[in-house]
């Protein structure tokens, strides 16, 4: 299956620019958010683009296999400990192949949601109950796609002060 995982705001925004460094960085820092993205990818295919590849603190995701979009890609194996591909189409023909037999997670960033975004055969959205002003990169709002609904409440809680459910998104 081609899935995705995402943290959101109340208007769907994922993440922002760190003022100092200039690199992404996400909005809220959940410790249950982090546990479940881990226990869920954890022994799966991992897909996300060079920016969001170079925000994590350690690299690549351990106890995965990580596939990377990044336009200056030179070979399938350029990152080490990665798969590398410089073009959209042959990494989603790459995906529909793997996921017919394995999970596949996309897990950022922005552009790399909205891509695959009419391959997803679900999403599992964790909804923080805030409202991040600084925001500047989002991903598409499921409550508002025709072809998404919400399949499953997986549960919900408060971690530093913030409010946060997880769902999971199905296609119709």
């Amino acid at each position: 299956m081609i899935k995705s995982i995402v943290a959101v705001d109340r208007n769907w925004a994922i993440g922002k620019v760190n003022k100092e460094t200039g690199v992404g960085q996400l909005l809220f820092s959940i410790p249950a958010d982090m546990k479940f993205f881990r226990e869920t990818t954890k022994h799966n295919i991992v897909v996300m683009g060079k920016a969001t590849y170079d925000s994590l603190p350690k690299r690549p995701l351990p106890g995965r296999v990580n596939i990377v979009l990044w336009d200056k890609a030179t070979s399938l194996d350029c990152l080490d400990g990665c798969i590398t591909f410089n073009a959209f189409e042959p990494l989603l023909n790459f995906v529909k192949i793997l996921s017919k037999e394995y999970d596949v997670f996309i897990c950022g960033g922005a552009s790399i949601y909205k891509l695959f975004l009419p391959y997803y055969d679900e999403v599992l959205v964790t909804k923080v109950d805030a409202e991040d002003k600084e925001a500047t990169a989002f991903f598409p709002n499921l409550d508002e796609e025709k072809s998404y609904y919400i399949s499953e409440e997986l549960g919900s809680g408060i971690d530093n002060d913030l409010g946060y459910k997880f769902l999971k998104y199905a296609r119709r």
